[in-house]
């Protein structure tokens, strides 16, 4: 089974996979993670270099801050749903159909501490992420020329390009499925609100695409694994909607 560490602050996650025949990394933080990024491989006897693919669940600053750097200073290749290709690539200036259906002022007023989150994202350089210069492009299926040969399940709703990612007996949901949103308060399996979601209504039935996956273990891009299972995260995500 796949070795899994857990990078980025706790508001932030993203992952370092060991899949037995190479490395992986699953999202790229914010640009304000390199410093801490270098350190955690270094404790863990690993050059950036050692990471041959970068897996991007979506195109949002706080999942692919570190990914061009990784691209050009080591080489790693960076792939990318092809639906995600047009955010990826001006990830600060996405298209009228790309944005988030709700504004985070009506958010922040029925709960002023959610501002944590976007404020933390600016602290970390989310305004200088730079775009993904040639990406490696995919549809659905089988990654058969990645390590571990994870299974790309297309999710879209959060963005148009959402994926997660399936190794055996682990799931990277990306923002597809949390288990910790900020801005409402809500702890455990549930989808991010619609001031982060492109589109509510497409992210909840998306979810049922992820249900027949029976894996162990879902690392989400923001809150805790889950270790229930991939089915029961989903039926909690389910359940608790989009607000």
């Amino acid at each position: 089974m796949s070795v899994v560490h857990r990078l980025g602050d706790g508001l932030v996650n993203f992952y370092l996979v060991d899949t037995g025949e190479g490395l992986v990394l699953v999202d790229a933080g914010l640009p304000g993670h390199w410093t801490g990024f270098l350190a955690d491989l270094d404790r863990l006897g690993i050059a950036p270099s050692d990471i041959t693919d970068v897996l991007v669940t979506h195109g949002h600053p706080d999942h692919i801050g570190l990914a061009e750097r990784l691209r050009t200073e080591a080489g790693a290749r960076v792939h990318v749903h092809r639906a995600e290709a047009a955010l990826v690539a001006a990830p600060l200036r996405p298209a009228a159909d790309a944005r988030p259906e709700k504004s985070i002022a009506g958010y922040a007023l029925r709960r002023p501490s959610g501002l944590r989150t976007p404020l933390h994202l600016l602290r970390l350089g989310a305004l200088r992420t730079r775009p993904v210069v040639e990406p490696v492009l995919f549809a659905d299926g089988r990654l058969d020329d990645v390590p571990g040969r994870p299974l790309a399940v297309h999710t879209p709703g959060h963005t148009h390009g959402s994926t997660v990612f399936v190794f055996a007996e682990q799931a990277f949901t990306g923002d597809a499925l949390v288990t910790r949103d900020e801005m409402v308060g809500h702890v455990g399996p549930t989808l991010l609100c619609r001031a982060f979601t492109n589109d509510g209504r497409a992210a909840l039935e998306s979810l049922r695409a992820l249900e027949s996956h029976d894996v162990a273990t879902v690392h989400p891009g923001h809150g805790d694994p889950w270790t229930d299972g991939l089915p029961s995260a989903v039926r909690a995500a389910v359940a608790a909607g989009v607000r």
